[in-house]
């Protein structure tokens, strides 16, 4: 799974789960070359149960991948807020 890729979809997938928001989220690969990356990432979290995937493409966590992954987001928060803004 590509780390980098994985990093941007976690942050937006965290902040759904926590904020009990039922709906789910989509991803659009920010240029052409990114896509085949990014849907490889989100086959291989729903593959493992982390993510769960309808029928429409959209993605939320599962309360097991939350728990897999929060280590990871809860460090990525702390880069991000210790990042100066560009």
């Amino acid at each position: 799974m590509n780390a980098e890729i994985l990093d941007q979809v976690l942050l937006p997938l965290a902040d759904q789960f926590e904020a009990g928001n039922p709906h789910r989220y989509s991803f659009k690969p920010g240029h052409v070359t990114e896509y085949e990356g990014l849907r490889e990432c989100m086959a291989e979290l729903v593959a493992e149960g982390s993510v769960l995937r309808n029928s429409a493409g959209l993605f939320q966590f599962s309360q097991g991948g939350y728990a897999k992954y929060l280590p990871r987001i809860k460090a990525l928060r702390t880069l991000k807020s210790s990042t100066p803004a560009k």
